[in-house]
């Protein structure tokens, strides 16, 4: 089984928390790496209908009764179809109007706390994400182009006191 090894090493037998991002696009699933070290869950990836058949199939059988689904993105993401096959569990969809307002609901659910180091990176490439991903620490996507934040991310960071941010 994939994802034996996984809940060998958290010493449980079912999770207490699936994400699952679009397999197409890369922006909500790296957002969502720090949510899954946080929950200690896996990432799903769902692409179009048969195949989500399958990612249901698999959280059935290793979800805990009752457990939470993140579905990250909108229905253009992830289809409104998978919030139906997941029915007996608890279904959260972190939708922004956005990619960084998606990223900032994901943040908000994993419970990012002050005094923590934030990863800053691009959200229009995959590379940089993906690598500092591997350090389990939140990533905040922003849109290098524009050299600002949104006012949405301002917002949020004024909410957190003395984290730390690295530039990726």
């Amino acid at each position: 089984e994939r994802f034996y090894a996984m809940r060998k090493a958290l010493g449980v037998q079912k999770f207490d928390a699936v994400i699952i991002a679009s397999g197409a696009n890369f922006a909500d699933a790296l957002s969502g790496s720090y949510l899954a070290a946080a929950k200690k869950a896996p990432i799903l990836l769902a692409y179009k209908d048969k195949q989500n058949a399958q990612v249901s199939a698999y959280i059935k059988s290793n979800l805990k009764p009752g457990g939470t689904v993140y579905i990250l993105g909108g229905t253009s993401a992830v289809p409104k179809s998978m919030d139906s096959l997941l029915k007996g569990f608890n279904v959260q969809r972190l939708d922004g109007a956005n990619r960084f307002e998606t990223n900032l609901l994901i943040l908000k659910a994993a419970g990012v706390k002050n005094k923590q180091e934030i990863l800053v990176c691009t959200s229009t490439n995959f590379a940089d994400s993906l690598s500092a991903s591997a350090t389990g620490k939140p990533i905040l996507l922003v849109y290098n182009e524009s050299g600002k934040l949104r006012d949405v991310q301002v917002k949020y960071l004024s909410g957190l006191k003395g984290n730390s941010f690295c530039i990726i």
